[in-house]
């Protein structure tokens, strides 16, 4: 098959999204198919010198996100671009981003008529209450860019006039348009694919089965264990943030950005470290909040147990969950959360608060389930620091279900759901699917070939 993967953010961006259309494409290409990125290029200069230049990703002119950081806003989508999306006559378009860039990828697809499925990768109606100010350009995304994007009908046209209404609260506004927009948009989907309980869920709340409904799949983003630190990194990276051999660790891997819930970590490290006072907190990652959160530890009265390492690169990350007892993750506004995969591969009990938001964690198996508080978050983290007899088997668990869902195997399902589109869509799908299939064997055992006789 001919995939096209369309977001609105990519490398040299490191978040969640990034790390998922890497992976898609790695694994892809490796079953024989032949994958396009379609991407900003974060500057209005794209070349073919940047660091993470690919005959196969298209880049387009972009400026520093008008929306949110992690989103530049893409400029410019020159006709040559939209004629060469055409002739790469694409069997399926897989959307990530409903912005842009995404919009560009939809817009694609019903003018070749190409089956498209859109991922609900970002919880943007939950993002919004840390992002208020990006009403304005909500507002003309929906106005000008998604007229041009799908076939509105008249009753499209008329739901999204409703929503240039003023409404008291901005937040409460974006999020009455987010709603709107996603399912007006989502139901011209030929799939929609949910991470989580939670999404599937949260999508199906927002149908109303007179005007728009679609079918949401669960299918969750397969990760693979990250490479084992060898005790002399273990012992460096111990150096090097002042961790000893007889602290207990808790701490969270991510973005350091506001919607995550941070905040909620430092008064649970107060409270645990009083009945355990070699209890440390430690986050890794970076982002726009890292200062602000950073700040807030030094006014706190366990601020010597609280330690930032900064960003470590993906493949680097396995030494910092190998120097953690527990994980713990306090977001409410995820969608799948891809570090609790890597925690449970890495044989980590796990604390959540968000109950439906993963697969990889079972109350009771492998993870505990917390109220949203740091009296009751502290209340499970002091728990399992305490018991190392429930840690060892939480983590036999939580090493047996990350496998479960593992790149190969989600992606086996992923391509299911392609082939099972575009037989939908095509009058002459079954022969097209067998041809497709047989094409990506080809390839996949040339790939072999040149790969054994290296």
């Amino acid at each position: 098959m001919r995939i096209g993967l369309f977001t609105d953010t990519y490398r040299p961006s490191i978040n969640g999204i990034v790390f998922v259309v890497e992976t898609l494409k790695k694994h892809l290409e490796e079953q024989g198919h032949e994958v396009y990125i379609f991407c900003p290029a974060k500057t209005i200069r794209p070349s073919h010198d940047l660091e993470f230049a690919d005959d196969n990703i298209v880049r387009f002119p972009s400026i520093k996100g008008a929306f949110f950081d992690d989103y530049d806003t893409s400029i410019f989508f020159a006709p040559r671009v939209v004629q060469q999306i055409r002739e790469l006559k694409l069997d399926v378009v897989h959307v990530f981003t409903p912005s842009q860039v995404g919009l560009v990828g939809v817009q694609a697809a019903v003018k070749n008529e190409t089956p498209f499925i859109m991922q609900h990768s970002t919880d943007l109606y939950e993002f919004v209450e840390h992002y208020p100010v990006v009403l304005p350009g909500i507002l003309a995304l929906i106005g000008i860019v998604f007229p041009f994007t799908v076939k509105l009908q008249g009753q499209d046209v008329r739901e999204i006039l409703k929503l240039y209404r003023p409404r008291r609260g901005v937040t409460q506004w974006n999020k009455d348009i987010i709603e709107k927009a996603i399912t007006i948009l989502y139901s011209k989907a030929d799939a929609v694919i949910g991470l989580s309980r939670k999404s599937v869920e949260q999508l199906e709340s927002w149908q109303d089965e007179e005007k728009y409904s679609y079918k949401v799949e669960l299918l969750p983003n397969g990760v693979d264990a990250l490479p084992k630190p060898t005790a002399a990194e273990l012992k460096a990276f111990k150096a090097q943030h002042g961790i000893t051999d007889s602290d207990e660790v808790f701490g969270f891997v991510g973005r350091i950005a506001a919607e995550k819930n941070l905040d909620i970590l430092l008064p649970v490290i107060e409270k645990v470290a009083k009945n355990r006072p070699n209890a440390k907190l430690v986050f890794v990652g970076d982002f726009e909040y890292r200062e602000t959160l950073e700040e807030k530890a030094r006014a706190s009265n366990a601020s010597d147990r609280i330690v930032f390492t900064g960003a470590l690169p993906r493949d680097e990350l396995g030494v910092a969950y190998a120097a953690m007892d527990v994980f713990v993750f306090p977001s409410l506004k995820d969608t799948q959360g891809w570090v609790l995969h890597e925690a449970a591969h890495a044989g980590l009990p796990i604390v959540i608060i968000d109950k439906k938001l993963s697969e990889v964690v079972h109350d009771g198996v492998n993870g505990l389930y917390a109220n949203n508080s740091a009296s009751d978050v502290a209340k499970k983290v002091e728990l399992l620091l305490a018991d190392t007899a429930k840690r060892t088997e939480f983590s036999k668990e939580s090493k047996r279900i990350a496998r479960i869902y593992s790149e190969q195997r989600q992606i086996k399902d992923l391509i299911k759901l392609y082939e099972r589109v575009v037989e939908k869509r095509n009058p002459a799908g079954p022969r097209r699917i067998r041809q497709m299939r047989w094409q990506a064997a080809r390839i996949k055992e040339k790939a072999a070939r040149v790969w054994r006789q290296r």
